[in-house]
């Protein structure tokens, strides 16, 4: 997965859910926000005063100005920085983009580092001179470090953000692992119950982390979904189904392939074939019933007649 693709997909739930991002990374901000009004998204600001890092455009850099119940006119600006691969001159960015957001609006500014690969979290930057010196601390949170355990029986959101993030880092370039992690963190999705805006932002990060589209689920399918809204649960089922047509067709096939070539020689090598064929989708169809499958979804997943399907389960 390329750095910018990680980074729009750290900006796009940053944007989108912004309290529910407040609550696990800064709940002392969130304790003090005034909810009666809508923080501000800053993005023009930001970059003015200096969106850029040496390897150019920043996707998930976030400043916003947060109201505050002290008082009707009392703000601050949150700065968040995802930082996801190497960058020597990142704690002297934090400190230039701290010390320009307080020059520019004249309000508190508090700082966030989140870091989403396999970096060492850096939360100082320190410079001197003859004399004069610069200390500066803004607040960090590692992905990396991050304890599962404690991320599964966490119900705020963002912790099934950050179990997201670490598992795409436990996964590497493996999609058979990526396709392990997307169904346990769609189970745990459908189980907290969140509204459908928070389970739908969630849903998509999934997706776009972990790359079920390019490896998982075929993107038409996935298009798909997101145009019907089809809930999480259907989402869940259509993977388990896929998993299970693919494991089972394999291991059918072979003991197909078998059956079906010792029957060749007796009966003709191309109705061997059909044998074996056959015997592949018999083999899907127990797998699928000792999952817990309906018939009706079994017929339609493997092309199997009723008749078929009721004669496996008499023979159980």
């Amino acid at each position: 997965m390329s750095e910018k693709w990680i980074d729009t997909s750290w900006g796009e739930i940053l944007t989108k859910r912004v309290d529910d991002a407040l609550l696990f990374f800064k709940p002392d901000i969130a304790a003090d926000r005034d909810y009666s009004k809508e923080p501000i998204l800053l993005p023009n600001e930001l970059l003015a005063i200096g969106g850029t890092s040496d390897k150019g455009a920043r996707h998930a850099d976030l400043a916003l100005s947060i109201p505050l119940k002290t008082g009707a006119d009392q703000r601050l600006v949150l700065h968040v920085e995802q930082q996801h691969a190497y960058d020597k001159n990142f704690p002297l960015r934090m400190f230039q983009s701290y010390y320009r957001m307080s020059d520019q609006f004249r309000i508190p500014v508090t700082s966030l580092a989140i870091f989403t690969g396999n970096l060492n979290p850096i939360s100082t930057y320190s410079n001197a001179c003859y004399g004069t010196r610069v200390q500066f601390e803004y607040n960090i949170y590692s992905v990396r470090s991050a304890d599962v355990k404690k991320l599964e029986n966490d119900e705020r959101v963002f912790a099934l953000v950050i179990l997201a993030a670490k598992r795409m880092l436990d996964a590497g370039g493996d999609p058979k692992k990526r396709g392990q992690y997307s169904l346990e963190l769609l189970h745990l999705l459908r189980e907290r119950g969140y509204d459908s805006e928070r389970a739908k932002s969630l849903q998509e990060f999934v997706y776009h982390i972990l790359q079920i589209g390019d490896n998982k689920i075929d993107s038409k399918v996935r298009k798909e979904w997101k145009m019907q809204g089809i809930p999480i649960s259907e989402a869940i089922k259509e993977i388990y189904i896929r998993d299970a047509r693919k494991e089972g067709m394999e291991e059918g096939l072979e003991k197909g392939k078998e059956i079906g070539l010792e029957k060749g020689k007796e009966i003709g090598l191309e109705e061997g074939k059909e044998i074996g064929l056959e015997e592949g989708r018999l083999q899907v169809a127990r797998s699928m019933l000792d999952d817990g499958f309906s018939p009706e979804a079994i017929q339609k997943y493997t092309g199997l007649n009723k008749e078929n399907i009721l004669n496996i389960l008499a023979l159980r």
